[in-house]
C-alpha cells in the first residue's frame, strides 16, 4: 500500500472525538514508511485544526468537506476545490424554512462560518464560535458557498438523506435549477452541495496528482459518505461500529473506533506489506 485514506468521526476518532496514542503512533509509522496519509472527512478545514498538534508530522493531505476541498496538511494549502453560488444556499435555506420550522443550518462560505442552535451538539466546531440566530449571516459579503449543513430537531440524518432529494427540486422556480446532492456528514446532520462531489472524487483527483494507483490505497470508513471512497480504493476497511451496509461493501471489518481499529490494520499492513 502507498496511501491510507481515513474518515474521522466514527472511524479514526473515538466517541469523544479524540485520538488514541496507538492511533497517533500508527499514522506516524505509516508516514515514516513512505505512505501518504490522507484525512478524508465531511469536516471543513477549520474543524480539523485541533488534530494537527498530534498528526502534523504524520498526515500529508486532506480530502475535506466530503470531497469538495483537497489540500495539503498540516498547512491547509488548497490544491483543488468545488464551490457553489451563495444564492443557491439562500434559496435552499429559505425554502426549507417555509416547509418546516424544525430545520436548522450551518454554513461555511468564503466570508466565514455560522451555525444555528443544535448544530454544536451534532458536529464538533471550532472553539469560541457561538451559535447564530441565522446561519445565513455567513453569506453576508460572500461570493461562494463551501458547505451547507442541514439538520432537523425531529428528523434524523438517515431520514433526511431520503427526504431532502425529493424536496430540493421543488424549491427552485424552473426545471433548470442547480443539480444538488445530499450526503451524510458522519453525524446527525447532512450536507447539501453540488451533485457529483464525494470523497472518492476528491481522493481520485489527489491520487492522480501523486501518481498513486487506486489499488495501492487503503480506505477506512463507517458511514454512507464513505461508500464511494471505499468502493474506489484497492482495499476497503469498515469499522466494527460501521453500519451494516458499510460492512457489506468492505474487503474487511476491523475493530471499532473505540478499540483502535484503524491502528490495528495499519500495523498489520506495515508488518506484512499486503492486505
Amino acid at each position: 500500500m502507498r496511501l491510507v485514506a481515513t474518515d474521522l468521526d466514527g472511524t479514526l476518532l473515538d466517541a469523544a472525538g479524540a485520538l488514541s496514542a496507538r492511533t497517533i503512533d500508527a499514522l506516524h509509522a505509516a508516514r515514516a514508511a513512505g505512505w501518504f496519509v490522507v484525512l478524508a472527512t465531511g469536516r471543513p478545514a477549520f474543524m480539523i485544526h485541533e488534530l494537527m498538534g498530534d498528526l502534523g508530522g504524520a498526515v500529508t493531505h486532506g480530502v475535506l468537506a466530503n470531497g469538495s476541498v483537497v489540500c495539503t496538511l498540516p498547512d491547509h494549502t488548497v490544491l483543488h476545490s468545488t464551490r457553489f453560488a451563495v444564492d443557491v444556499v439562500r434559496t435552499v435555506v429559505a425554502g426549507l424554512r417555509r416547509e418546516d420550522s424544525g430545520y436548522g443550518f450551518a454554513l461555511a462560505t468564503d466570508a466565514g462560518f455560522a451555525h444555528e442552535r443544535g448544530f454544536a451538539e451534532r458536529m464538533p466546531i471550532a472553539p469560541h464560535v457561538p451559535a447564530a440566530a441565522d446561519a445565513l449571516v455567513a453569506a453576508d459579503g460572500a461570493v461562494e458557498a463551501i458547505k451547507l449543513m442541514v439538520f432537523h430537531e425531529r428528523i434524523g440524518a438517515h431520514e433526511l438523506l431520503t427526504l431532502l432529494p425529493t424536496v430540493l427540486p421543488t424549491l427552485f422556480p424552473t426545471d433548470s435549477g442547480p443539480s444538488l446532492s445530499v450526503t451524510h456528514m458522519g453525524a446527525d446532520c447532512v450536507e447539501v452541495g453540488p451533485a457529483g462531489i464525494d470523497k472518492a472524487v476528491g481522493l481520485s483527483w489527489l491520487c492522480e496528482q501523486l501518481e498513486v494507483a487506486a489499488h495501492d490505497v487503503v480506505a477506512f470508513g463507517d458511514e454512507f459518505n464513505d461508500h464511494e471512497m471505499m468502493q474506489w480504493a484497492g482495499h476497503a476497511v469498515a469499522m466494527g461500529n460501521a453500519t451494516q451496509v458499510t460492512k457489506d461493501l468492505a474487503d474487511e471489518v476491523t475493530a471499532t473506533n473505540a478499540d483502535d481499529g484503524v491502528a490495528m490494520v495499519i500495523e498489520r499492513l506495515l508488518a506484512t506489506g499486503a492486505p
